[in-house]
């Protein structure tokens, strides 16, 4: 079974903020992130708890960035978890992720 580069990464999950719409919380019709995980932002919108301190760490991420880290809520993670793309995925660069990697020590991912 191939291993995904976030599954041995986390960087961007605990890099910067992570917000989103409020609709997406639990709590509410069809939301589906767990709305004790969040506080809410401005805006109608919310954020991940943990990312909103000066470490950027979300309260979901369990394990070691760079080495070994998994999502605890990944089936119920919010619209700019699922959204955001491992750089140089489908030929196409992502500046956060490779910056978030360079944060923690970790070699950016190259298209080459």
């Amino acid at each position: 079974m191939k291993i995904s580069p976030c599954e041995t990464c986390g960087a961007c999950c605990a890099f910067s903020l992570v917000s989103f719409p409020d609709f997406e919380v639990d709590n509410i019709i069809n939301g589906f992130v767990p709305v004790d995980m969040t506080s809410l932002f401005k805006d109608s919108r919310r954020f991940m708890k943990g990312t909103d301190t000066r470490n950027h760490r979300c309260i979901a991420l369990e394990g070691k960035v760079g080495f070994c880290v998994k999502c605890l809520i990944y089936e119920h993670r919010p619209s700019t978890c699922r959204e955001f793309n491992i750089s140089w995925e489908n030929n196409i660069g992502n500046f956060l992720c490779d910056r978030s990697r360079e944060f923690f020590g970790l070699q950016s991912f190259s298209k080459y």
